[in-house]
C-alpha cells in the first residue's frame, strides 16, 4: 500500500511536465595500500586495493523537480567474485529540502550524521562503532540470491540546521510474513554543537533486532572536533569518545577510545583504542594510516586514496 501510494503521488505531481535538463556523470575513488590483521592467533599483511565508479543520471523538470538514479561499479581486493560488479539501482526524486529514494535506497539508521565519525585510516575503520550489528544500508555490491526482491523506500527532509529521515526496507516484497526494517533518524546542528539520533526496528529484516544510536559532537574552531557516540543493539552496547585535529600543514591526527558492553564483566577485551593520521597531497589525493587494538585483536592500514 505504501509503495502504491508513493508511485501514484509522484505520477500525479509530475504529469505533463517536460524535462529541462539531463545529464550522466561519473565519480568515485580509488585506494591502495597495506593492511595488517591479527586475530590473536594468526597475523597477516596484504596489499589492499579498491576502485569505485558511481554512475549518476539526473534530469530536471521545468517546474524544478529533480529525478535521478545511481548504479555503482566496484572492485575490492579479496572480493569473492574476483572482478568488478554492478550493484542494484537507486532511483530518487528531489524538491527543495525533500528527497525520496526507492530501490537500493539509503536507510535512515545508516545515514545518521555522526554514526561513522570515529572511523580513521585509509580503509575508514573503527572498533568504536557497531560494525558487527545487523541493519540495512545502501548496498555497494549486488544483492545475494535471497535478496533479489529486496525493496527500499527512503525519505529525508532538511530545513535550516535540522534533517529528518525515515526508511522502510522489505527483504522480499513478493513474500508475506517477513520482517521489514523500519528506521528513523534526526540530525541537528547549532553553532559548534551537533547531535544525531537514530533507531531501527527489525534491523536487516531480523525479527526483534532493534537498534538505537545517539551521538554528540563539538567543533573547537575550524581545526578540532570532539565527539561521543553510543550504540545499542539488544545486549551489546558500545560507547566511544573520539577526537581529531588538523594542523596548519594540513596534517590531521585522530583517535578514539571505546568500551564494548556485551553483558559480561569488563575485561581488557572490551576496550578498543585507535590512532591515525592523514595528509593531503593535493587534487583530491591523501595519504593516511591507522592502528586499532582491542584485547588480542589488532588492525592497521597505510595507503593512498584519490577521489575523482
Amino acid at each position: 500500500m505504501k509503495k502504491t501510494l508513493l508511485a501514484t503521488t509522484l505520477l500525479v505531481a509530475t504529469a505533463g511536465l517536460a524535462a529541462a535538463d539531463t545529464g550522466v556523470t561519473l565519480n568515485g575513488y580509488g585506494r591502495f595500500g597495506l593492511v595488517y590483521t591479527d586475530d590473536g592467533t594468526t597475523s597477516d599483511t596484504v596489499i589492499h586495493t579498491r576502485l569505485r565508479f558511481n554512475i549518476n543520471a539526473v534530469t530536471e523538470t521545468d517546474s524544478g523537480l529533480t529525478f535521478g538514479g545511481r548504479i555503482r561499479m566496484q572492485h575490492t581486493s579479496g572480493d569473492a567474485a574476483g572482478a568488478a560488479r554492478l550493484n542494484s539501482a537507486l532511483l530518487y526524486m528531489e524538491s527543495g529540502g525533500l528527497r525520496v529514494e526507492v530501490g537500493n535506497s539509503n536507510t535512515a539508521y545508516d545515514s545518521a550524521g555522526l554514526y561513522y565519525n570515529s572511523e580513521i585510516g585509509f580503509t575508514d575503520n573503527s572498533l568504536g562503532e557497531s560494525q558487527d550489528f545487523e541493519f540495512y544500508g545502501y548496498s555497494s555490491g549486488p544483492y545475494g540470491a535471497a535478496e533479489v526482491e529486496r525493496m527500499g523506500l527512503f525519505a529525508s527532509y532538511s530545513v535550516g540546521d535540522l534533517t529528518a529521515r525515515i526508511s522502510y526496507v522489505d527483504p522480499d516484497q513478493t513474500a508475506s510474513g517477513d520482517d521489514p526494517e523500519v528506521s528513523v533518524s534526526i540530525d541537528y546542528a547549532s553553532g559548534p554543537f551537533s547531535v544525531s539520533l537514530a533507531a531501527a526496528q527489525d534491523g536487516a529484516g531480523i525479527a526483534g533486532n532493534d537498534l538505537f544510536f545517539i551521538g554528540a559532537a563539538y567543533a573547537i574552531g575550524d581545526s578540532t572536533n570532539v565527539g561521543l557516540n553510543y550504540y545499542d543493539e539488544d545486549e551489546d552496547k558500545i560507547i566511544t569518545l573520539y577526537a581529531n585535529h588538523t594542523m596548519a600543514s594540513g596534517l590531521t591526527v585522530a583517535g578514539y577510545v571505546s568500551d564494548l558492553d556485551d553483558g559480561v564483566a569488563l575485561t581488557e577485551d572490551d576496550i578498543g583504542l585507535g590512532i591515525g593520521a592523514s595528509y593531503p597531497l593535493g587534487e583530491g589525493v591523501k595519504m593516511s594510516g591507522a592502528y586499532h587494538k582491542r584485547g588480542d585483536i589488532a588492525y592497521a592500514d597505510f595507503g593512498v586514496r584519490f577521489d575523482f
